[in-house]
């Protein structure tokens, strides 16, 4: 295998993903590697608000068919973007070491969390941020955005907007410097694998998956599972606001989830700390104790 091709989105954040990807395997594996860009549903439709897209693939399928046409090898996602039950074909080869998982309030001046007035303008891209931030200042009003994230910062200069909730590790990456206050995972639980790149490969290609195994990176994987497999169980996607995140330290997994109906009337949150090999435990008891609060009934809601 002396050269592979890894197909990405076109902006700047899904271009810089890719290079690392790039980077990482001719230096881990001495292969040559050419980076295509992909135009998705979600590069065309700027407009429709995340929650009422019907699609699950609505970043990634076009890349995806890319991969069973064999134009690349690898499609290289923001992990949080795919779908959380993959098509039969595909199958996540390694993931890169993940960025901060957090989320951060953008502002034009440097502002703490609580010297926002009444009626503050806040840009967010989902209900999950809309509603906990709710929960934080109720008194603000929210407007929904889309756009890459250069594109959402520009709109809040020229709407003259107070901030803009986004991905730190977005701003990271991009090397934007931007005032910000960053939310404690308590106030803001981040969405499901944010901060995570994802390598996917074709099932059938299982030389490529092993060769890929050199670049992945074990702890990140490990995470990705908890929290893609917690999020399965919320039946997390772009329709439901959903957070979850699982961080390991000296041993110890902590698990934090959170699930709010779409209005954020009502929302459950649990936080559970155990052993690290009784991961799987610890997924089952954050679930059982989401839906002694009612997951169950979120669900419902949203069926109706």
């Amino acid at each position: 295998m002396n050269s592979l091709t890894i197909g990405t989105r076109g902006s700047n954040l899904a271009l810089n993903q890719a290079n690392d990807v790039k980077k990482l395997i001719e230096s881990k594996l001495r292969v040559k590697v050419t980076v295509k860009t992909i135009k998705t549903e979600g590069d065309i439709d700027k407009v429709t608000p995340i929650h009422m897209i019907p699609d699950k693939g609505f970043y990634t399928k076009e890349i995806e068919m890319s991969l069973l046409n064999h134009d690349i090898d690898i499609a290289v996602h923001s992990l949080k973007d795919l779908p959380l039950e993959l098509s039969s074909p595909f199958e996540i080869s390694a993931v890169l070491n993940r960025k901060s998982p957090m989320d951060i309030l953008l502002t034009k001046d440097s502002k703490n969390i609580n010297d926002f007035p009444n009626k503050s303008v806040i840009a967010v891209g989902s209900l999950r941020r809309k509603n906990q931030l709710i929960n934080i200042l109720p008194n603000i009003n929210t407007v929904d955005i889309r756009g890459n994230i250069e594109t959402r910062i520009k709109k809040i200069y020229d709407n003259n907007w107070d901030g803009l909730i986004v991905a730190k590790a977005a701003i990271e990456r991009l090397a934007l410097d931007y005032n910000y206050y960053e939310f404690t995972d308590s106030e803001m639980v981040p969405a499901p694998c944010q901060g995570i790149v994802a390598l996917e490969t074709l099932k059938e290609r299982s030389e490529l998956s092993s060769i890929l195994n050199e670049v992945n990176h074990s702890l990140t994987f490990s995470i990705s599972k908890i929290e893609r497999e917690i999020a399965k169980e919320m039946d997390g996607g772009c329709k439901i606001p959903v957070g979850c995140l699982a961080k390991i330290d000296d041993g110890f997994l902590t698990i934090l989830a959170y699930m709010s109906t779409i209005d954020g009337n009502f929302s459950i949150f649990e936080k559970v700390k155990g052993n690290l090999n009784d991961s799987d435990i610890l997924v089952k008891k954050v679930i059982t104790q989401m839906k002694s609060k009612g997951l169950n009934d979120i669900l419902k809601e949203r069926l109706n």
